[in-house]
This record gives C-alpha cells, sequence and structure tokens, in this order.
C-alpha cells in the first residue's frame, strides 16, 4: 500500500512539472499582435498619412461637430383656444446638421397632441396647431425632439426629451 502511495505521489508530481513546463513554453514563446494600419500588408504605407496639428484640430472638430444636436424650443406653448394656431417657436439653428422633429404629449399620456414635421436646419416654426381639444388650463407637456440625417430623413440619429407646459387660455 505503500509502494503505491508514492508511485501516485510521483505520477502527481510529473503532471504538475508537464503541466507547469507547457504554461511557462506558452507563455514564454507567445507572439506579440501584428498592427496594421492601413488594412494592407505591413511594408504598404500608401494609405497611411501624417496629420499637421492643424489637420488633427479639424478633423476632431468636425467629429464633436456631429456629435452635437443643436436645438432652440420654447417649452412655453400658448394657445389663445385648443382649435385655434397657437405659439410653439422651435428653431433648427443652422449650426445643425440634422433635421428635427417635436413631438409633444400631455404628462403621463401617450397621445401626441402637437407635432412639428420635419424641421431642416435654418427653418423655424413659430406657430401650430394642437391635434386635441383640450380645455381652458395649464397643463405639463414632455416633447420628443428626434433627429434625423438630412441625407435620409427616416434615418433617427438621436432623441432626447423635453419638458414644458402649454397654456389653453379660452
Amino acid at each position: 500500500m505503500r509502494k503505491n502511495k508514492k508511485l501516485k505521489l510521483v505520477c502527481l508530481l510529473l503532471l504538475l512539472v508537464g503541466i507547469v513546463s507547457i504554461g511557462s513554453y506558452v507563455y514564454l514563446h507567445r507572439s506579440s499582435p501584428n498592427v496594421v494600419a492601413n488594412g494592407g500588408g505591413a511594408e504598404d504605407t500608401s494609405f497611411v498619412k501624417n496629420m499637421t496639428d492643424e489637420e488633427l484640430k479639424e478633423y476632431l472638430q468636425e467629429k464633436a461637430d456631429k456629435s452635437k444636436f443643436h436645438l432652440k424650443l420654447d417649452t412655453n406653448m400658448v394657445f389663445n383656444a385648443a382649435n385655434e394656431v397657437g405659439t410653439v417657436n422651435i428653431l433648427n439653428p443652422a449650426s445643425n446638421q440634422y433635421g428635427i422633429r417635436v413631438q409633444t404629449r400631455l404628462e403621463g399620456q401617450n397621445k401626441v397632441i402637437y407635432d412639428s414635421g420635419l424641421i431642416k436646419p435654418k427653418q423655424y416654426v413659430e406657430a401650430g396647431e394642437l391635434k386635441a381639444n383640450l380645455k381652458r388650463g395649464v397643463y405639463k407637456t414632455q416633447s420628443t425632439v428626434t433627429y434625423y440625417e438630412l441625407a435620409d430623413s427616416s434615418t433617427k440619429v438621436g432623441e432626447t426629451a423635453v419638458v414644458g407646459q402649454l397654456s389653453v387660455n379660452n
């Protein structure tokens, strides 16, 4: 029985030495990744371009500008009566690179009560009509502003929510 234990112990030690040896070999002989900047072979640098500081600055600014959404929205919509044209005041500034659409709902409800349609950069919506017959009063609203690519107005780029109020005077 003692001989059997020694044999098991020797086998276990040999197995452990083997695992450590293989692991060490793999660790020491692994290769570092070959990074290719231009997608071709490492020797082909025809697609690689050095940028001046000014070119890099312009490139980064262009990327930053495209990631920003600009909007001027009066959060206080005013209507003399629900069935009359009222003041909405939405501006898509020239600095914006996207078309916008504003859809307004009463707080806690899903029904759209105002829809601006697509507003392109340098366009301004001063007045609009409600899609609901509301009684006189002041209502809390939530407007969903959706941003679209100009080249394809069905391509949604982003969305944000704006809290406001709507007043119906009569």
